[in-house]
């Protein structure tokens, strides 16, 4: 804010939502994540408009009714975690709302994609994993759910 704005000079931000996450990666690691992104967290692949293919590969990924999209972009000169990242609720993350926490241990388990849960910083389920460039997601569950 200048020096010369108080906060009353300045109009009020809105959020109508999450448009979507840019998730950098390498370009090896693309496919990998394409996969972790379909088999994992279950979402689709979608065409990325051909504009952006000047830029770049990478990819668009959605969920059923496209409230969720990331777009991985393969960006060799951005900062981004690696094979040896470990997952960290204090770093970098994502947290994502889930609607079934029991249906996210299932799943995981199911698919054996290793998995922490910690419960203690917000008092509900808050279960982390990393992808495979080494980002660190989280997801919760409803307040209450167990």
């Amino acid at each position: 804010m200048s020096a010369t704005a108080t906060a009353t000079d300045v109009p009020a931000l809105r959020f109508d939502g999450v448009s979507h996450e840019g998730i950098p990666c390498d370009k090896d690691k693309l496919p990998d994540l394409i996969a972790f992104f379909r088999d994992v967290l279950g979402l689709t692949q979608i065409p990325r408009p051909p504009a952006l293919d000047a830029m770049g590969s990478g990819a668009w990924m959605v969920d059923a009714d496209r409230t969720v999209s990331f777009h991985l972009i393969v960006n060799e000169n951005t900062l981004r975690p690696g094979s040896d990242a470990k997952i960290t609720p204090a770093g970098r993350h994502t947290a994502w709302k889930i609607r079934d926490v029991g249906a996210f241990r299932a799943r995981m388990t199911a698919l054996g994609v290793p998995f922490q849960e910690i419960g203690n910083l917000t008092g509900d389920p808050q279960l982390f994993l990393l992808d495979p460039q080494g980002h660190t997601w989280e997801f919760q569950g409803p307040p209450g759910q167990k």
